[in-house]
């Protein structure tokens, strides 16, 4: 652990990762209710997309960098994006196809990093490309939260593109550190 990096579990950052994980309850019942809904829906799910980027922008100014925090927040993202991506097949006719794919490449990053962490006792953080992933799913959930017909196949191609990008990154980064 570097100098600037903490272990602790209840900080104002992983408290904000928590939260993302405990609004997927809500935001599941909301989108199940339908159209009467979706502003609520939509309301919660903003709040959980906004809050994947306070934890970072919180733990870095607030000097709470952790181990923690470096499970938590991704985990947070991949429950979230899943849980929401399942309701949206379920309720919303999202391509079951998307969701197997996006459910494929978070078990292949998660069983990959807990190899890492096992065999080399290395935790890798989400990176640029897992973030800007999960910012285009988050723009796609929307698009079928509103129903907005027109943006679908375009953050359909966007999300498939993402989604192989960021499990290319991700797989660099675990072979560099399979190579050391």
């Amino acid at each position: 652990m570097g100098s600037t990096e903490r272990n602790h579990f209840w900080t104002l950052s992983n408290a904000v990762s928590l939260l993302r994980a405990v609004l997927i309850v809500p935001a599941v019942w909301l989108i199940s209710l339908g159209p009467d809904y979706v502003w609520e829906a939509f309301g919660v799910v903003v709040v959980m997309i906004v809050s994947d980027w306070i934890d970072g922008w919180l733990a870095r100014w607030r000097g709470e960098i952790s181990q923690w925090g470096k499970i938590l927040d991704p985990l947070a993202d991949k429950v979230a994006v899943g849980a929401i991506t399942i309701a949206m097949v379920v309720f919303k006719d999202l391509p079951v196809w998307l969701v197997v794919v996006v459910l494929l490449r978070d078990v292949v990053i998660f069983f990959a990093g807990m190899y890492l962490v096992k065999r080399r006792d290395v935790l890798l953080s989400s990176n640029f490309w897992g973030k800007v992933t999960t910012l285009v799913l988050s723009g796609l959930l929307l698009a079928y939260l509103w129903d907005a017909d027109a943006l679908k196949p375009a953050l359909i191609g966007l999300s498939v593109v993402f989604l192989v990008v960021s499990l290319i990154s991700y797989g660099r980064q675990f072979f560099d550190v399979i190579k050391r």
